[in-house]
């Protein structure tokens, strides 16, 4: 991949609820490069994860903390 070659991530995120009012569903669609990816959440590691693997990076491991504290590691 050329490191110069523009990469176009688009974050559309949504959110909605049934026609009862009783459930609500939201997320986040990644599309790169006019491919949308397949985990739609608001999860800012599975998003960064999901995005370098599918630039070809096969070895991605992201840590998520919060004021230092690991919270997780995908």
């Amino acid at each position: 991949m050329n490191k110069n070659e523009l990469i176009n991530i688009d974050l559309n995120e949504y959110d909605y609820q049934c026609s009862d009012g009783c459930c609500t569903n939201y997320g986040t669609i990644t599309t790169v490069n006019g491919k949308e990816l397949e985990c739609h959440n608001q999860d800012a590691s599975t998003i960064v994860k999901q995005v370098l693997e599918h630039l070809g990076y096969t070895n991605v491991k992201v840590t998520n903390s919060y004021n230092g504290e690991i919270i997780s590691k995908v």
